[in-house]
């Protein structure tokens, strides 16, 4: 066979998803030391399948050597280093190919995809229908499309995108257990479990499906069977911290302390200073009596700090700023009322205040970006506290308002994906509690949800709000507002210091 027939031969093999037989043929031609452009392509996208993203990378970048920086090569080498987590060279790879072909729906989606990984939404989403107006079907950008569609609170539209991904591709495990992560967020529980499961017949070793499948049963109150598909999760893949602490969770839900208490501990030791595991450990270990050591990691006392912003540069005065950014958040297109998947009961909630039109935002986050290093320097956990850990640098943040009218609150939550979060309070309601009995419109630290709650009562901290003042503290603290009563409204930005992107 020629070399020519060869390489068409293996790219066919590819196609149709024969990556071992492929990779046979192309080691039998000596494909990692030729210096045939066509061959290092194939190898660069045999690695890409392969999860090899640096030799994929080495075999791109070759190529491109050899032969000539054409758009494919562009896009092959963008994707590995997209998958290195190299996110501004694979966006430069990605615009060049668009420069050479505005028409390649390829480069256009892959651009989309990076877009949405460096948290540019707006410039993603722009990208991604651009790549769909090109070529409807496109799956990659279809499935990038509906995640953003996920973060972004729009659950339908992820649906219905994820639906014809998988009309398209009815085998792709991947995407069967994306739409029922878009059906979760819809609310449509019981078809989510049932996309789970059909990813999982299609694919018996798709972790995140199982962790799915247990979050999805759990929220159905089905504590046993999603016990269950987190053991099978942390049987699959025991060295991820996930299915370890969402194990431990559901455990300590089911009154299984002990063994919460060893999944929380498990997952710590992959992962110190995990929200989720961190949370479980110290409820799991005050349920078993084990206060000295709840109390001592809870840290109320030490790790939550309250320090007063500074007026930015260009107002005359703090209540100049805050009536900035008063009307800034009130005419924020996102700002919805109860959104799905968050904890605000009778108010209103934004999405990312860093995406698009940032206003008097931007000063607000360089303000806060100074606060966390002052916190650094200044807090004191107790002795052989996991906090804080492995710190991110650089500060990652993601920032939102809650706007909260007559008996508006927040349940108790934890932030799972973030290091360090906090809350700037920018308008605060006369009624609020003066303290004592009357605590309306504080916020609490310490109190978990119903579900994990035992008989005795744990120790917690409430804070009094004050105008102008940010609140920081450990994202694994639970915490909720209390409701107040009153024609006042009460307006805050909460915002997260985001944990390392592989955590």
């Amino acid at each position: 066979m020629s070399p020519e027939s060869q390489i068409e031969e293996i790219a066919r093999l590819i196609r149709d998803g024969e990556t071992r037989l492929a990779r046979q043929r192309l080691d039998s031609i000596g494909a990692a030391d030729s210096q045939n452009a066509s061959i290092l392509d194939l190898q660069a996208e045999l690695c890409l399948l392969e999860r090899q993203a640096g030799d994929a990378l080495r075999a791109a970048e070759q190529a491109i050597r050899q032969g000539q920086e054409d758009p494919d090569r562009l896009i092959r080498r963008g994707r590995a280093l997209n998958n290195l987590g190299r996110l501004d060279a694979a966006q430069r790879d990605f615009r060049a190919a668009i420069e050479l072909d505005q028409q390649s729906a390829d480069a256009h989606a892959s651009l989309g995809h990076v877009l949405r990984r460096l948290r540019c939404n707006e410039d993603a989403e722009s990208s991604l229908r651009r790549a769909l107006a090109l070529r409807p079907d496109h799956l990659p950008g279809l499935g990038s499309l509906g995640m953003l569609c996920i973060a972004d609170g729009r659950s339908t539209e992820a649906v219905q995108l994820f639906h014809k991904a998988v009309e398209l591709a009815p085998a792709d495990a991947g995407l069967v257990g994306q739409l029922g992560v878009a059906l979760h967020n819809s609310g449509a529980l019981a078809q989510a479990a049932d996309a789970y499961k059909k990813a999982l017949e299609l694919d018996a070793r798709q972790v995140q499906s199982w962790l799915n499948l247990g979050i999805t049963l759990q929220d159905l109150d089905r504590l046993e069977e999603a016990i269950t598909a987190y053991q099978q999760a942390s049987r699959l893949a025991p060295s991820r911290p996930a299915p370890w602490h969402r194990l431990a969770e559901a455990l300590l839900a089911a009154g299984r302390c002990e063994e919460a208490l060893q999944a929380a501990e498990t997952a710590m030791a992959l992962d110190p200073c995990h929200p989720s595991a961190m949370s479980t450990r110290i409820i799991a270990a005050q349920r078993l009596g084990k206060d000295v050591e709840a109390q001592r990691l809870l840290g109320l006392d030490s790790l939550v700090i309250e320090q007063p912003l500074p007026t930015p540069d260009g107002y005359p005065g703090q209540q100049h700023f805050r009536t900035a950014l008063v009307d800034h958040v009130m005419t924020h297109p996102t700002l919805t009322y109860e959104p799905g998947g968050h904890a605000t009961r009778r108010g209103r909630h934004t999405r990312d205040l860093l995406q698009g039109d940032k206003g008097p935002i931007e000063l607000l986050e360089t303000g806060i970006l100074r606060l966390v290093d002052r916190y650094l320097e200044t807090v004191s956990p107790p002795p052989d506290h996991p906090f804080p850990g492995d710190v991110p640098r650089p500060h990652r943040l993601a920032m939102w308002a809650v706007v909260m009218d007559t008996e508006g609150h927040q349940l108790p939550h934890i932030h799972p994906a973030a290091w360090l979060s906090g809350v700037y309070y920018v308008e605060l309601p006369r009624t609020l509690g003066a303290g004592g009995d009357d605590v309306a419109g504080w916020i609490e630290f310490g109190l978990p949800p119903e579900e994990l709650q035992d008989t005795k009562a744990p120790p917690v901290r409430l804070l009094r709000p004050v105008e102008g003042a940010v609140y920081l503290f450990p994202s694994f603290l639970y915490h909720r507002t209390i409701p107040f009563g009153g024609d006042g409204r009460r307006i805050s930005i909460a915002f997260d210091v985001l944990r390392q992107p592989l955590s």
